[in-house]
């Protein structure tokens, strides 16, 4: 019997139109008070990110069955001897969602039902049979699970501990390349989702709604986001769960977890992004920081088999992570944004063990001590025989009076899809003649009525590639203003 997916009913969310959004949501306008994978423009599901669900849905659709590949026999044979047999009973749950999964199945007989939950309408289900496995990157990750999973058909599975798995992944080539893949294709499935059970209600002018979009996209986490000035089913959503404007940003984890105005770490604990380590051990490499040169340490030394923690503030990828196309990084001939190369690498270093800590940044680093040991902001710390700190370099800012009070309401320092939809069809101001300003020209030409460049020098050639110089002079909507 073939794996094959089912879907219970499910409330549909309608598109709609702006006229019809103003008579029945609740309208915000900016102010002092009410100061971010994807962003909207008009509603949750704006025109171009519907245009990428559709594009990705389309990618997995045509790699199903590199998402849920068939094992053969042997391969079963291989995966069943590292693991124990397990009898199983219809009706019988393997894996509660919101638990850390300990295992994954392989399905030998009888078959799994893979449910997702949705905070508005009915489950996902997905079926395995034999020769089917469970899991995604959640679990080499050693975040929570996302997904419940329930015998539908007695039988037996082999159940894989996470360290058995890690050791798999790591030696044996073939099943390496087939596991891998199949997490990270139904990680990218997850998020792309059109009903998942995270909401985060906001708005478009409220700069903690922007931080709190920028940390669950940049971080991977399945969401969906709901704008209160357009989307129908807010009024709904604050009815039932006795919220208001003033509460604003809100998240609803699992349909009955209420969140309002979270911080990046509250919401990295409630979701359980980040893996349970015991802080009393030492480990061999601490890295604080996760972007890029982070993230390579963390490959090298966890493929050496070294005990490896990153600490990262917001989200793997630093500076590199807000790009939206990066074309000149070895080993990409078509480009790749940033968030994209910082997934990429991550999954590698987990698949050595490294493990990645978000929301949770070094205070100070005590060297007179061994081994040493770093102070985290929640006031825990950490030990290591190394540290390596690779925190990058910080944003230059603009000085200029009150500009604080737009930081995410028009004022960014980032140009990824996130930020491109809140400037789609305006007048765009770019300041600054590095490649980073380059590329962010480049990008939102193409969402942007036109793009204005600022540099304090008189042309570009001294700070920027030649390839980004000869695209800004090609794009008819880009004008560069010297000084």
């Amino acid at each position: 019997m073939r794996r094959r997916r089912l879907i219970r009913p499910r409330t549909r969310r309608s598109a709609i139109s702006s006229s019809a959004a103003s008579a029945t949501c609740p309208t915000v306008r900016p102010s002092d008070g009410i100061d971010f994978p994807l962003p909207t423009v008009e509603s949750r599901e704006s025109s171009s990110r519907a245009q990428g669900r559709v594009m990705v849905n389309k990618i997995l659709e045509k790699r199903r069955e590199q998402m849920f590949p068939k094992l053969t026999a042997a391969q079963m044979a291989r995966l069943e001897a590292h693991g124990r047999r397990v009898e199983t009973r219809a009706g019988e749950v393997l894996l509660e969602l919101g638990a850390r999964p300990r295992n994954i199945f392989i399905v030998l007989a009888g078959s799994l039902e893979i449910l997702l939950h949705a905070t508005i309408g009915g489950e996902s289900v997905y079926l395995l049979t034999s020769g089917d496995f469970s899991g995604e990157m959640s679990t080499l990750k050693g975040s929570v699970s996302l997904a419940r999973i329930r015998v539908r058909e007695g039988g037996a599975v082999a159940a894989l501990d996470t360290d058995k798995l890690r050791e798999i992944v790591q030696t044996d080539a073939e099943l390496s390349e087939l596991l891998m893949r199949a997490f990270i294709l139904r990680r990218v499935a997850l998020i792309s989702d059109e009903n998942p059970d995270v909401m985060l209600l906001g708005s478009r002018h409220s700069a903690d709604t922007l931080r709190l979009r920028e940390f669950l996209t940049r971080n991977g986490y399945p969401h969906a986001n709901l704008e209160v000035e357009s989307d129908a089913e807010v009024q709904a959503l604050f009815d039932r769960f006795h919220i208001g404007l003033e509460d604003i940003p809100v998240v609803i984890c699992r349909g009955d977890q209420i969140f309002r105005n979270p911080s990046n770490a509250a919401i990295a604990e409630s979701l359980g992004i980040n893996p349970l380590l015991d802080d009393t051990r030492v480990h061999d490499l601490v890295i604080v920081g996760a972007g890029p040169a982070g993230l390579g340490a963390a490959v090298y030394a966890a493929s050496e088999g070294l005990d490896v923690r990153m600490l990262e503030a917001i989200a793997p990828g630093g500076q590199a992570g807000t790009s939206s196309r990066i074309e000149n990084y070895l080993g990409f001939p078509t480009g790749i944004s940033g968030q994209a190369l910082a997934g990429r690498a991550l999954s590698q270093a987990q698949k050595f063990g490294a493990n990645l800590s978000v929301a949770t940044a070094a205070v100070s680093l005590n060297c007179t001590t061994s081994p040493y040991r770093v102070l985290l902001t929640d006031g825990n710390l950490v030990s290591a025989s190394v540290v390596l700190v690779t925190t990058g370099a910080q944003y230059r800012l603009l000085d200029i009076e009150n500009i604080g009070r737009f930081m995410g309401t028009g004022v960014y320092y980032a140009a990824t899809h996130l930020e491109a939809t809140l400037c789609q069809g305006e007048e765009v101001i770019v300041v600054g003649g590095g490649n980073s300003a380059g590329q962010a020209a480049v990008f939102l030409a193409s969402s942007s009525r036109r793009v204005h460049i600022l540099v304090r020098s008189s042309g570009l050639a001294d700070s920027m590639s030649r390839y980004l110089i000869r695209r800004i002079e090609e794009s008819p909507n880009i004008n560069l203003h010297t000084h």
